[in-house]
């Protein structure tokens, strides 16, 4: 897409931090990062949500998440990193990517849940599960 900053990073069109790289991906510094070694890593191929990705290029961005998450691990000398996506974010880059950071004890972080700001509302955890189990 010709306004997607990701894209234009991909093309060479913009700078970054490239980390890693091979056909299919590419992992970049996030410049706005949380931690030191923030990482992003995108899918070449544009989409804007997870469900635009065959499972092949779902595979493909995973196995770059895992590649760099090693290196972090290495890199940072920690054991602790968070990963993210935003999925349908109205926020942000609508290309989608995973957010990988290395985290620290003590750093102040937390747990994923603590991210979205909204109480767990339904216990009712049998009619949610059969309700995901439905539409699978």
């Amino acid at each position: 897409m010709s306004d997607c900053i990701f894209c234009k990073i991909i093309a060479n069109e913009m700078p970054s931090h490239t980390v890693f790289e091979d056909e299919h991906t590419r992992a970049f510094l996030d410049i706005f990062g949380a931690t030191d070694g923030h990482v992003m890593v995108v899918h070449k191929r544009h989409e804007e949500t997870i469900l635009g990705y065959s499972d092949l290029e779902v595979a493909e961005v995973f196995v770059t998440v895992k590649k760099v998450a090693t290196a972090l691990e290495k890199a940072f000398d920690t054991k602790i990193l968070s990963l993210g996506i935003n999925h349908g974010e109205p926020e942000g880059v609508h290309h989608m990517h995973v957010h990988i950071l290395p985290r620290f004890a003590g750093d102040g972080g937390g747990i994923i849940q603590q991210l979205a700001g909204k109480k767990l509302e339904n216990k009712d955890f049998s009619s949610i599960a059969a309700k995901i189990k439905e539409m699978i």
